[in-house]
Formats: structure tokens, C-alpha cells, sequence
């Protein structure tokens, strides 16, 4: 179901990896494509797929296997139920699909005795997912923090590495195809979001409400900041972060500061990595292209393969019970780093500090006041708080100061913290 640009690199794979899929005693053929437009040019690979425009005819045959890679969240869902009602496994790479409907359409799966998988929604060119569930004592996990956006991850790599501003780099990464014409789903940390919902979804609680998940867009980071966060020992990096246990989960999506220790401090480019907290196996890193048409679709043939030799050995489904939301999903309370400009008066560091510390916030560094483009910047790194009181904090500075601030989540390199337990941040450079 779609032949867009990955759905013709699925073809294309599986044309290429015809040898090796014998080897394994398959075949793999492409009885039918359900597509938008039946007109559209594709690559000569799919020239001999029947293609139809009609979910009738297309449902009217038999399958072994349904492909999604539509995207978007409907028509998908309506096609993905609607295979699985007749018993058909379905693999999938639509992260959007999977954030909004995955618990029902896995609950769908297991009561009709067949299989969905979606290894390709996160991290499509490593596979750990499926990894995890089948080592589920091993690999049972209560912490999470990663780079699983590459678009946002290359433009504040640009911003850092070359000095580029945010419009700058943000027109680069759509120049080479990093972004989309309207960038929002990228650089507003919506596509983040999407793909920490099917990771908790999978890894997490036996069910959560997402309402409150804290999203924090790229937009508004300056090339100042990210100097400042090297002068401190840093880098700020987008970053989606959750820790949990069997009544809450505290997560966020945004940008944060990291110190150079963390290992998503070296993560650059369109690269993504993941930090996985295990109870029993310790830390875990996971890091490789998180999309692109190639290596997603060699993922989702490596789910095809999983699932026809299922079949084969006789491994049936299990029905089971759709899991009830037991957890609620709200913020943590961490570190920040905070970004003071004053273009009128001078921003005394200690008159800053005296505020902070009335509304219950200390101070863990201060930069050397700097100017710029005719205004006075401070940066500083605060101690843990909850977002609202530092809103308030920074609010009462504004007013009483006449300056702007910006303000980012600060991470330490044990993060993930546990719920409720963040470790103070400590950094050795100081400027």
C-alpha cells in the first residue's frame, strides 16, 4: 500500500535481494500496489506490479503479507485495520500511524492471531526493537534518551560546526532533502514526539496518556547559545528524554543541553542515537541512520522475512488483552540553561542569581557577560526545577530587567535520571 519513494525502494530491495531470500527458502513477490495514482512515473523495478487506485480491488485478493508505507495517519489506519481484520500481517514504517493507533491496531493483531510489525517507525536502520522483545527479562527497560530526528540534529550540527544561522541551515538541509518545504514536523519536534510515543508504547508502562508530553521545537536556538553551551563543557542537542515507572512517566521533546561526557554529545549530522536504561542489562546505545528510502526499506524486508518464517516454523499469535492507560505522562523536573539579552541596561550576573534563587532556583554557572549586536548576553546554568517555576522566575526577570530570555532543558551524562531522582549537573569547563 503505497509506491512512493520507499515503497519503490522496497521493491527495489527485494528485487536485489531475491539470491538471498532463497537461500533462506523464500520467494518474495508483489501480487498488487494500492496507490494514489496509477499515471505517476516510477522506477522501471515496479514496471511489472499491477497498480490500482481502488481499496476494492485491492482487498478483493488474498495476501500473505500488507506492506504500508502510505504514511500519514488515514487513509492508513482504515487499510492497516482492515488487513489485519482478515488475518493478513501487516509491516509498517508510519511512525504517525503507529503514535496515534498503535496500542489498538496491536490489540486488533493479537485478537484476529496475526502479527504487525513496525521496526521501521523508529530508528529505521537499527534494528533494536525487535531485538528487545524477544529479550524481554534481559532487556526490560525504565529509561530512555536519544537523537531520533536527523533533520533537527544537522541543523544545529550546522549552526555549531560552520556558524550558520538557523535560517541558513534549516535552507541547507532542505536544499540536500533533509526537510520538507514546510519543515514543522521536523523542527517543531512533532516528528520526535510521534516516534517517543511508539517507543514508550513498546518499552514503556503497560499503557500512558501522551496529553501532557512537554514539545519544545529548534526554532528559537541562537548560534550564541551553542557557543556558550562549548564555553560551559556542552553541546545542545534535540533530544527526547523519558524515565518511568508502573504509575508515571516524566518525558519531554526538545532542545537540551548536554555535557560533552553524554554520549549523544558526539551524535552530529543526520545521524540518531539512543540511550536505553535497562534494570538488568545496564545502559544500552543504539545509534545509525534514523530514515532514508534505502535503509528503511531494507528494514521493513527484514520484518517480511521475520514474519514468512514465522509462518513457516508454525509460530502462531497469542491473542491478549489491549492494555488498559495506567500511566500519565507529565514533565520532569531537570537543570536549564538559560540565555539573558538586555539591550537597554546591563544585566548584572549576581542580580540575576538573587532572583532566581527568590523563586527557589540556584545557580550552578554563570558565563562571562557578552556583547552582540548591541545588546548585553549572559548565559547561565541553573539548578533542578519544575518548568513552571522557572516561567514564573524568568517572567519576573523580564519585567523587572526589560531583557529577553531563552531556555532550554540542561541534561547531565547519567540521563536518564530515574522518575523523580534527576542527578544534579555538574561541568568541569568553566569560561
Amino acid at each position: 500500500m503505497g509506491l512512493g519513494h520507499v515503497g519503490q525502494a522496497v521493491v527495489g530491495a527485494g528485487s536485489s535481494a531475491r539470491g538471498v531470500l532463497r537461500g533462506r527458502g523464500l520467494e518474495l513477490r508483489i501480487d498488487q500496489a494500492l496507490v494514489r495514482d496509477v499515471t505517476r512515473r516510477r522506477h522501471p523495478v515496479c514496471r511489472d506490479i499491477p497498480l490500482t487506485n481502488d481499496p476494492e480491488i485491492f482487498f478483493s485478493r488474498e495476501y500473505d503479507i500488507v506492506i504500508e508505507v502510505i504514511g500519514g495517519v488515514e487513509p492508513a489506519r482504515s487499510f492497516v485495520a482492515r488487513a489485519l481484520e482478515r488475518g493478513t500481517a501487516v509491516v509498517t514504517a508510519n511512525k504517525s500511524l503507529m503514535a496515534a493507533y498503535g496500542p489498538e491496531l496491536r490489540a486488533l493483531a493479537a485478537r484476529r492471531g496475526t502479527i504487525l510489525r513496525y521496526e521501521a517507525s523508529v530508528l529505521a536502520a537499527v534494528p533494536f526493537l525487535g531485538a528487545l522483545g524477544r529479550r524481554p527479562l534481559a532487556s526490560s527497560i525504565d529509561g530512555l534518551c536519544g537523537i531520533i530526528n536527523g533533520t533537527s540534529n544537522f541543523i544545529l550540527s550546522s549552526m555549531e560546526g560552520r556558524g550558520e544561522s538557523y535560517a541558513d541551515a534549516l535552507r541547507k538541509a532542505q536544499a540536500l532533502g533533509l526537510a520538507e518545504p514546510d519543515p514543522a514536523n521536523d523542527v517543531l519536534g512533532l516528528d520526535a514526539a510521534q516516534k517517543l510515543i511508539v517507543l514508550l508504547q513498546e518499552l514503556g508502562p503497560s499503557g500512558f496518556d501522551p496529553a501532557h508530553l512537554e514539545i519544545t521545537g529548534i526554532e528559537d536556538v541562537a548560534i550564541e547559545d551553542l557557543e556558550q553551551a562549548r564555553a560551559l563543557g556542552g553541546v545542545i542537542k534535540p533530544v527526547v528524554s523519558a524515565a518511568w515507572d508502573a504509575r508515571r512517566i516524566e518525558a519531554f521533546v526538545g532542545p537540551a543541553f548536554l555535557p560533552r561526557s553524554h554520549p549523544l554529545a558526539r551524535i552530529r549530522g543526520v545521524v540518531n542515537g539512543l540511550c536505553l536504561r535497562g534494570r538488568l542489562a545496564g545502559d544500552l546505545f543504539y545509534s545509525g541512520a534514523g530514515a532514508g528510502p534505502d535503509v528503511t526499506a531494507a528494514t521493513i524486508l527484514d520484518d517480511v522475512v521475520e514474519i514468512a518464517e514465522q509462518r513457516q516454523a508454525g509460530a502462531v499469535a497469542r491473542p491478549s488483552a489491549p492494555n488498559p492507560v495506567v500511566a500519565r505522562c507529565r514533565p520532569p523536573q531537570t537543570a536549564w540553561f538559560v540565555r539573558v539579552t538586555a539591550s537597554i541596561d546591563p544585566v548584572d550576573p549576581d542580580d540575576v542569581a538573587a532572583l532566581l534563587r527568590l523563586h527557589g532556583i540556584g545557580l550552578r554557572r554563570v558565563s562571562r557577560a557578552r556583547r552582540s549586536r548591541g545588546s548585553q548576553i549572559l548565559h547561565v546554568l541553573t539548578g533542578r526545577s519544575a518548568r513552571p517555576r522557572l516561567e514564573r522566575a524568568l517572567a519576573d526577570l523580564r519585567s523587572t530587567k526589560a531583557c529577553r530570555t531563552f531556555h532550554a532543558r540542561a541534561l547531565d551524562d547519567r540521563h536518564p535520571a530515574r522518575v523523580g531522582r534527576a542527578a544534579p549537573i555538574e561541568i568541569a569547563a568553566s569560561n
